[in-house]
């Protein structure tokens, strides 16, 4: 088949989409299908420039120009992902290419809607990946409000490229309740969730990591964000965690990654002198697994009312690399649906400072052995349930599938 992917973010860009969408095209390509990605010319969070045409490992990489304003700015993210989707209509209107399925996702928002367009014109099926649902996360992260006119526009925009997806990829059941409510039959609906994008594993000693010698952690107890410091994984508990137990030796919070709230951590470090924060850069893929090695804790967030509407994946890759889990968020979620039966991994409201501060002092009381043991069941269960090979065939077999 002729396989059309489109997204703003693709190899070798670092963001979580642009991973996973490349697995997908890579593997496709194994299988002899011809695959073709129209992405950016821009990194997502870096400086880098990418050429106009390229291929790699079988997938043909055409690449558009568009804007790229400063992206810690609402406007000029809008305003990013509106030339991105001109840019992208344009080509796609201009270059003739044989099509048998255009894929699409949801970086940026409604970039699926040109991807829709393009396979009405050439009637061929739509099939739409969600990562996430706008405008319900960006009302929810408080970008948006409910009841303006652009979360009514927005909203009528995502209606239209649900209810003309031929096949949807949700990632959990609580998207899954979402998607049918706006409209998405439940027989075009496959649940789905993303896998870890490190295959690779470490089975070194702890104290000789090379990510932790190089960066001097010690025997320090080091609880890490890892990722997109996004709008929608409010930072502000694992925060004020780290400024209660400033004063604690025992412990290192640190950050890598990048993204709108970056300069959130910064700030707040250097305001309160925490010199128990310390940040980093995105790791490349092929050290992401010493990196997340390196941590005694893995955190990861998902923000209030964001249940459904987004789906941290994080979680994945580090059960996978035997790391127990501290989970910042509501109650009920995805996530706390895979700790719910996982002993001694943390779960914590926002705002819960003093509970998290008590469970993570709880913590640095375990002995090497037993933190190992809680990443040990963790990666069990990963192993059963979340295997890269396994969630990835699938999604395949459901793009083949007629």
């Amino acid at each position: 088949m002729n396989i059309l992917i489109v997204t703003q973010v693709y190899h070798p860009d670092t963001s979580s989409v642009s991973q996973h969408m490349t697995d997908l095209a890579e593997n496709l390509a194994l299988r002899s299908h011809s695959v073709e990605v129209i992405s950016s010319r821009y990194g997502y969070d870096s400086d880098n420039f990418y050429p106009k045409k390229t291929q790699n490992k079988g997938v043909l990489i055409n690449r558009v120009l568009h804007s790229n304003y400063d992206k810690k700015y609402f406007f000029f993210r809008a305003l990013n992902f509106l030339s991105f989707n001109f840019s992208l209509l344009i080509n796609l209107m201009i270059r003739r290419r044989s099509v048998d399925i255009v894929i699409g996702t949801t970086v940026p928002p409604f970039s699926a809607l040109i991807g829709v367009i393009f396979a009405k014109i050439q009637k061929v099926p739509f099939y739409f990946w969600v990562m996430d649902l706008q405008p319900e996360l960006s009302i929810s992260s408080g970008l948006l409000k409910e009841k303006s006119i652009s979360a009514y526009f927005f909203r009528f925009l995502g209606d239209l490229i649900i209810r003309n997806s031929s096949k949807l990829i949700s990632l959990d059941k609580f998207m899954t309740e979402h998607l049918k409510q706006r409209g998405a039959l439940s027989s075009n609906i496959h649940e789905i969730p993303v896998w870890p994008v490190s295959k690779d594993s470490y089975d070194g000693n702890r104290s000789s990591n090379p990510f932790r010698v190089k960066n001097k952690y010690g025997d320090k107890i080091v609880i890490m964000y890892s990722g997109n410091h996004a709008y929608v994984h409010p930072l502000k508990t694992l925060l004020e965690a780290a400024k209660t137990l400033k004063s604690d030796p025992r412990f290192l919070f640190s950050f890598i990654g990048g993204g709108v709230r970056k300069k959130e951590v910064t700030e707040y470090k250097l305001k309160y002198q925490l010199e128990n924060i310390v940040q980093h850069e995105y790791q490349p893929r092929n050290s992401f697994h010493i990196s997340i090695a390196a941590a005694d804790l893995q955190v990861v967030i998902l923000g209030e009312g964001q249940v459904g509407f987004t789906h941290p994946n994080k979680i994945y890759g580090s059960m996978f690399l035997g790391k127990p889990i501290l989970y910042i968020g509501p109650e009920l979620s995805h996530i706390s649906e895979i700790l719910r039966n996982l002993k001694k991994n943390i779960l914590v409201r926002h705002g819960d400072v003093d509970d998290l501060v008590s469970y993570l002092i709880n913590f640095a009381e375990l002995s090497n052995d037993e933190i190992s043991l809680i990443g040990k069941k963790n990666l069990e269960h990963a192993k059963i349930f979340f295997s890269p090979d396994r969630l990835l065939n699938k999604m395949i077999k459901i793009i083949e599938k007629p």
